[in-house]
């Protein structure tokens, strides 16, 4: 999913859960919708260390290049490949932060509500689009990327 859907919809969903559930206050919703899509920020570092470039406009085109020629790939073939190893991406980091709010700061809370929305979205999109469940966790993702190739 592009950041601009990730954005919107992060907006759209932080501002319907502040608005049912008022007593996370502003600095939750802030929060919530932040950790909607700045999660995403693990591509841009993946891109640094691929391509040794630091160019946020390039590696905006390179993955939406990677997507396009995902997309040119017949869907029955097209959960063979992966783009990249995406490593905020996965349910370990929401039990992290869902214990961190528990026993520390309700904050870490916000964070992992935002994280479980985009990784939401995410899982929608790879059925959808892959006919697989990728970016679910980091241990499955890392153990099933040695049977895929890289597109």
């Amino acid at each position: 999913m592009l950041p601009k859907h990730h954005i919107l919809l992060g907006f759209i969903f932080s501002l319907v859960t502040f608005f049912l559930f008022s007593q996370i206050g502003t600095l939750g919703g802030v929060v919530i919708f932040l950790s909607s899509f700045l999660i995403d920020f693990d591509h841009y570092i993946y891109y640094i260390f691929k391509k040794k470039d630091f160019s946020l406009k390039r590696a905006y085109l390179w993955y939406k290049e990677k997507g396009e020629k995902i997309d040119r790939t017949k869907i029955n073939l097209r959960k063979n490949y992966f783009v990249a190893h995406y490593y905020f991406h996965g349910i370990e980091w929401i039990f992290l932060f869902v214990a961190l709010g528990y026993f520390l700061n309700e904050f870490f809370l916000f964070v992992s509500l935002g994280m479980v929305f985009h990784l939401f979205l995410d899982w929608i999109t790879s059925i959808i689009k892959h006919d697989n469940l990728s970016k679910f966790s980091l241990i499955l993702d890392t153990l099933n990327k040695k049977n895929l190739k890289q597109i």
